[in-house]
């Protein structure tokens, strides 16, 4: 993997913990050369991924309504169909498979990937392969955090998608840089 390549830190909100979650909003930041390049969020309509069948779990919903006023209030402002959201990610992410990474072995990337395959969108893909990015440059920031002792420290609003992937996203380019010994090895 070339680490001062280009990588995507993707993070999501949703209704679920489930693989097959309803999702609210997506949020991504694209890093290069070790700094930040490019930002991407997309509130997501709740309803249309009811409709393709995607999770909603009623302790989940109780836990957003403990989460703060600033947090609900950000995935519910000028959602659209998943399909559509899902497309401009897509288009965001690019034509070449790069890695990315999301919070949890099992969660953004699992996610991501089951709305595409319930919604129909890998049926109508713009491209020929089965999601955006290869299965190979699938990782988890989680394990690489956990595995070198280090700890993310959030900074915006706690559960806002786009706020979670800055975060996540610095401390990825923090763990990518040479002069990380832990990845050196």
């Amino acid at each position: 993997m070339d680490k001062s390549g280009r990588h995507v830190v993707v993070d999501l909100e949703t209704l679920s913990t489930r693989s097959n979650a309803c999702i609210v909003s997506v949020g991504a930041v694209a890093i290069e050369n070790y700094e930040t390049v490019d930002e991407f969020l997309v509130n997501v309509c709740a309803k249309t991924c009811e409709e393709v069948g995607l999770h909603k779990d009623q302790e989940t919903i109780a836990w957003w309504e403990r989460q703060s006023i600033e947090a609900r209030q950000a995935w519910l402002k000028d959602p659209i169909p998943l399909t559509d959201a899902l497309n401009k990610f897509a288009l965001w992410y690019g034509n070449e498979s790069i890695p990315i990474w999301g919070f949890g072995a099992n969660f953004d990337v699992v996610i991501l990937e089951n709305a595409m395959t319930y919604s129909g969108w890998i049926d109508n893909r713009p491209r020929g392969n089965l999601f955006p990015w290869k299965f190979w440059d699938v990782s988890c920031l989680r394990t690489l955090m956990n595995v070198s002792g280090r700890r993310l420290i959030k900074t915006g609003v706690n559960h806002n998608a786009l706020d979670d992937a800055r975060s996540e996203a610095k401390l990825l380019i923090e763990l990518l840089r040479p002069e990380q010994s832990f990845l050196n090895g």
